[in-house]
């Protein structure tokens, strides 16, 4: 029951609110309307003057078409205490309620009518439609007094041809000064504009008075003088906007229906009818004149500012290019893309999230406007219902769409956008915003903040860019290094092998073949000296196919993979004294292409050279296996280990060389590890590589 009574009431304070508008419209249409009846001369209830059409038509441009019951009911109150009949005054009724309501909705459909008459177009259409729904009165008003017999039939033109100048003068004169300053409007109204415009008011009713205020004259100066007023209606809408401009064509119209009234001024006619409809086709002049200039005006500023605004931006863009080129540090553009977009953009904090580089949470990296750790919060409040690490869509929020559950007293921020750093069709982050305003986010602004997104994620991409290039350029350069290293430690390596041992059997060979030749005839020695040799060339032979070996094994050229990992894993093991374990699985008996090959074998190779150096192990695994169409090599160790996580590629060239033999073959190179736990070290390529 409590439910239904507050109910009740929060209902009927609408009500109650549309009913005192209905009211308030019935008294100020019943008012103005006996003050245009006071002129009414050709027929007691048709008056040229007709400023109730005005209050009738920006009443429902205003308050919408609910207010008509309003028209009507200050039609009828106004015939009925005028003596009017009740049949009559229903058709007027009918007649005047049409004429606003169809005038309201063709400006609305049609025209797209702005209340502030801030375009030619809407100029343009309040004229169009004037001329059309004032036809509705004036003809349904003519019906009724026809058919009341309260007209008769010669002097109905004349009737019809009043009501309507009537009633199109209202809608022109009277409509646009209520509309205009019905609106809020963007002109600023400063004192040396309040000076401008009391001063060109006060010139502008003197001239007028002196105008109308006269009595008609048979010369052509006195019907001259009605051309002193357009000079200061010009001047009204050129500099002070269309309210300058209704009003005082307001004020001129005003003076100038008095003064005619009163016999007096350039239209004052034998008839006064006649004279009043002259003068509101001057009005509609004056009126259209003044409407028009201070649209077009309006535009034009409005184009001016349009267009300093997108210089602005595109200065802004600008300013914003240059900065982003002057740093390449990645940290060093995330925090000026956050510094420019509150000192030129005009937020008040930002924030910008990333998915690193491919990966899939969003991740922090640069603040400005707000501390680090309020982040958290403002992102569970404003993106309430969203993923975190959604990057894909842009959004706008205000504090009213938040849910009703937030407490608003802690927010200090009324609006926040997030806008997608798209590179390439690829988000790769996120641009967080948050303004004190409210309506911060207008359609301009967001558009320039999408440019300003969009510059922004072709800077960070470009910089991730630059850093990969940095980071290989640095790679490249040890790499070179190492080779240079390892073919200079080569080189020497069998210069010492050849000198060392080739060397001094070859010395011992020339000995043993001078001893064989001094001793010739004797056949015991020459016996003895043939062994000697044989058994010296013998060991020249083995020393030059082990530093054979060394440089490529010849199995792996003549019997594959398999038998030279076997050859080499024996020797090793034989040599340092490790126990080493090989097994294949799946080898298939066709051979696999040579260049896999040479890249498995050397990657088995700089692995057990890293367990000597490094490894401290005393047990290695071995398993070289083929599934599908890839095969792998995998070198377990029970050594010491180390954390992978650390950017070890830099530092251990050998690991480098082995991801580069694998990526150069499309395969996949890892390494697991972790201190005390040994290291495992994996490469998969395709088998047909």
């Amino acid at each position: 029951m409590r439910f239904i009574k507050r109910f009740s009431v929060i209902e009927s304070k609408p009500l109650a609110s549309l009913l005192l508008k209905i009211a308030t419209l019935t008294v100020v249409y019943h008012l103005a309307a006996r003050l245009g009846l006071k002129m009414a001369y050709v027929q007691i209830n048709t008056s040229p003057v007709w400023p109730p059409t005005g209050i009738a038509l920006a009443a429902l441009l205003v308050f919408g078409n609910k207010l008509w019951p309003g028209v009507s009911l200050g039609v009828l109150l106004g015939s009925l205490l005028t003596g009017a009949p009740f049949n009559l005054s229903l058709g007027m009724a009918l007649g005047n309620t049409l004429e606003a309501l169809a005038g309201a909705y063709l400006l609305k459909k049609f025209f797209d009518f702005h209340n502030e008459i801030d375009r030619i177009q809407d100029v343009v259409g309040l004229a169009l439609v004037s001329l059309f729904a004032t036809t509705i009165s004036a003809t349904i008003g003519i019906t009724s007094l026809s058919l009341t017999g309260l007209a008769g039939s010669g002097n109905l033109g004349a009737i019809w041809l009043t009501w309507w100048i009537g009633d199109m003068l209202g809608a022109l004169v009277v409509a646009p000064a209520l509309l205009v300053w019905s609106k809020p409007t963007s002109f600023r109204l400063t004192n040396p504009v309040r000076i401008e415009g009391g001063t060109l008011l006060t010139l502008l009713a003197l001239v007028t008075w002196y105008v109308f205020s006269n009595r008609p004259s048979a010369s052509i100066y006195h019907q001259a003088l009605i051309y002193l007023i357009f000079p200061f209606i010009i001047w009204a809408a050129l500099r002070l906007g269309q309210r300058g401009a209704a009003t005082a064509v307001i004020l001129v119209s005003g003076i100038a229906i008095w003064g005619t009234v009163q016999g007096a001024g350039p239209f004052s006619l034998q008839s006064k009818n006649d004279s009043l409809v002259l003068l509101q086709t001057f009005s509609a002049v004056v009126s259209l004149t003044a409407l028009i200039l201070a649209a077009a005006t309006t535009e034009r500023r409005r184009a001016t500012e349009a267009l300093r605004h997108r210089a602005d931006e595109l200065a802004t863009l600008n300013e914003s290019s240059r900065t982003f080129l002057d740093n390449s540090d990645i940290p060093n553009i995330y925090n000026v893309i956050c510094q420019l977009a509150v000192a030129r953009l005009g937020l008040d904090a930002t924030w910008i999230e990333t998915d690193g580089q491919g990966g899939s949470s969003a991740h922090l990296v640069a603040a400005h406007g707000l501390p680090v750790e309020a982040i958290p919060t403002l992102k569970s409040t404003w993106d309430h219902n969203y993923p975190m690490e959604d990057f894909q869509q842009s959004r706008v929020k205000t504090i009213d769409e938040l849910p009703q559950s937030t407490p608003r007293s802690t927010l200090t921020h009324q609006s926040y956008a997030s806008i997608p750093l798209v590179f390439s069709g690829k988000p790769i982050g996120a641009l967080k915003l948050l303004s004190k305003d409210k309506l911060f986010f207008t359609q301009d602004r967001q558009l320039l903040i999408h440019s300003y997104a969009n510059l922004a994620a072709v800077v960070i991409q470009n910089s991730w860019l630059f850093e990969e290039v940095r980071k290989s350029n640095r790679q490249l350069h040890a790499l070179s290094q190492r080779l240079i290293q390892a073919q200079e430690k080569e080189r020497l390596h069998l210069s010492r092998e050849l000198h060392d041992e080739s060397g001094q059997l070859l010395a011992a060979l020339m000995v043993q073949l001078g001893l064989l030749e001094r001793d010739a005839n004797q056949e015991a020695l020459v016996r003895k000296r043939i062994s000697e040799l044989k058994d010296t060339t013998n060991e020249l032979q083995e020393n030059l196919h082990q530093l054979a070996v060394d440089l490529r094994p010849a199995s792996l050229d003549h019997l594959g993979l398999v038998t030279a990992l076997e050859q080499y894993l024996n020797e090793f093991s034989k040599q340092y004294n490790i126990q080493v374990e090989f097994e294949a699985v799946g080898m298939q008996e066709e051979r696999l292409p040579s260049d896999v090959e040479t890249a498995l074998f050397r990657i088995v190779q700089e692995s057990l050279t890293n367990v000597i150096l490094h490894a401290q192990a005393t047990h290695v695994d071995v398993v070289l296996s083929q599934r599908s169409e890839h095969v792998a090599a995998t070198i377990e160790d029970n050594g010491v280990g180390f954390i992978p996580t650390v950017p070890i590629y830099e530092e251990h060239l050998g690991l480098f060389g082995m991801r580069e033999r694998v990526e150069m073959l499309g395969g996949r190179f890892t390494i697991e590890s972790s201190p005390g736990k040994g290291t495992t070290v994996n490469a998969e390529v395709p088998s047909n590589a």
